[in-house]
């Protein structure tokens, strides 16, 4: 699959999330922390470990901040509720699928591949004036420090680290070198374009007969 193809998926699949049901986005989570895992297990695993703490948070502030029915087995004066758990459980499959989108797309492509599919993505931007080589190379290198400050055994970040980032490319050999293959547009690549048109182009449609429906609504 073409990296901007991968890269427009990423994309679609965040606006999808707005339109699914709460039993449509389990399964999502589900299916793409699966193929996270299958892709590089190691890695969704340490994103999972770096974000426990945020979706515990994210659960107990839901599950009893939430009015609705207690849990029945609990006592009344620590007992979430039902409704603040549902609600918390989606904030937290709502969050997973975008982290595990994100691994599954640096685990499929490399980042030369990436940055070509971001060239390519960015390319109407020149009619604006954007430099799209300087800003796809400067992503590429901010991708390429940031991964060798997180595969660090303890991460601790501070302004001393920021430091040597800045210096770094002053050192021998600190740059890796940037080579992006541009590579052609297969028939399924166009086909996975022409279905996520198709379907933004239904959601979109389907939205303005809402709005039309409310208008008429409040003429009436």
């Amino acid at each position: 699959m073409h990296p901007f193809v991968k890269i427009a998926c990423f994309f679609f699949l965040l606006l999808l999330l707005q339109y699914l049901s709460a039993t449509s986005i389990a399964v999502l989570c589900g299916l793409i922390c699966l193929l996270a895992a299958v892709l590089n297990l190691q890695h969704f695993f340490q994103l999972i470990k770096r974000m426990r703490w945020l979706f515990v948070s994210l659960l107990l502030v839901y599950a009893y901040a939430t009015p609705g029915e207690y849990l029945a087995f609990l006592p009344l004066n620590v007992a979430p509720s039902y409704e603040g758990l549902h609600l918390g459980l989606m904030q937290i499959a709502k969050l997973l699928i975008p982290v595990a989108g994100l691994s599954a797309l640096f685990a499929s492509s490399s980042k030369s591949q990436l940055m070509a599919g971001l060239w390519t993505l960015l390319s109407p931007f020149r009619l604006v004036g954007l430099n799209v080589e300087r800003f796809t190379v400067r992503i590429l290198l901010t991708l390429h420090y940031v991964e060798q400050m997180t595969v660090q055994p303890k991460l601790k970040l501070d302004f001393a680290q920021f430091d040597k980032l800045a210096l770094a490319p002053d050192e021998p050999g600190a740059t890796p070198p940037i080579v992006m293959v541009q590579s052609a547009f297969s028939w399924f690549d166009k086909a996975m374009l022409g279905l996520m048109l198709l379907v933004v182009m239904g959601l979109s449609l389907s939205k303005f007969f809402v709005v039309v429906d409310l208008f008429k609504v409040w003429q009436a």
